[in-house]
């Protein structure tokens, strides 16, 4: 729960570890309680989905606090301090930024994540960052997760997209997303929507909720539960809900 933001972390059996996003320049704290909880010195993959605040605001402090692997972020450049605050971690660490290609696949651990959608630094994207997210579907036994950064429709409809079990909703619920046609290919069991508590976009919206409840997709909500934990064994996924207090 980054409250109005996103941030995803996931860990396999192996030890292996990806972090989606690291929420707002707020959050990056509360990013790097968590991962140091569950007993991390290290993250072996970071994708920064785009360059929005409330997405890699706090990937600074995460760059700082952990010994990194790799490195995704999109083909587009933003002048905000956060995206340079975000460079300078990079470059202090000797790092450097893999913008991946659409198709390209890595492994984590035993999951396999696959790059459906990723900014390749056009004009378009440059004045709507959303439209250059990273996202990513990992699969992992029988089981498969879409992470939706804040694609909108327009990415939706580049390409086609494969049956998934678990959604996490692109740009917090907003109606620039999760388009009737999107989510009758994907037809996940699972929605999550990553989102604050009374936010001024009014996120998400209902015209969204309705969609997802029409179609009996179970809809969990950061600003309604708080950290939101789902255990995969390769065949079913577990939900549960996290009090985490640093």
């Amino acid at each position: 729960d980054v409250g109005q933001g996103d941030s995803e972390f996931i860990e396999l059996p192996d030890g292996k570890t990806l972090l989606i996003d690291a929420g707002t320049n707020e959050s990056g704290d509360d990013v790097v309680e968590y991962i140091k909880s569950l007993g991390y010195t290290s993250i072996d993959y970071v994708v920064g989905t785009h360059p929005h605040e409330d997405h890699i605001g706090g990937l600074d402090d995460v760059i700082k606090n952990f010994d990194i692997g790799t490195i995704y972020m999109p083909k587009v450049q933003t002048n905000t301090k956060t995206f340079e605050d975000v460079l300078d971690a990079i470059n202090e660490k000797g790092l450097k930024i893999t913008s991946p290609e659409v198709g390209y696949k890595f492994n984590v651990g035993n999951a396999v994540c696959e790059v459906m959608n990723c900014g390749t630094g056009t004009s378009e994207e440059k004045s709507n960052l959303n439209l250059s997210s990273i996202v990513i579907r990992m699969t992992y036994g029988e089981q498969s997760f879409l992470f939706m950064g804040d694609a909108e429709t327009k990415n939706e409809e580049a390409r086609s997209w494969p049956q998934t079990n678990v959604l996490k909703v692109g740009h917090h619920g907003s109606n620039t997303s999760s388009s009737q046609s999107f989510l009758e290919q994907v037809k996940p069991q699972i929605a999550v929507i990553s989102v604050g508590k009374g936010n001024k976009y009014g996120h998400p919206k209902q015209v969204i909720l309705d969609r997802l409840n029409k179609m009996g997709i179970k809809i969990y909500r950061t600003d309604e539960s708080g950290t939101i934990k789902i255990t995969c064994d390769g065949k079913e996924n577990k939900v549960e809900f996290v009090k985490f207090d640093n």
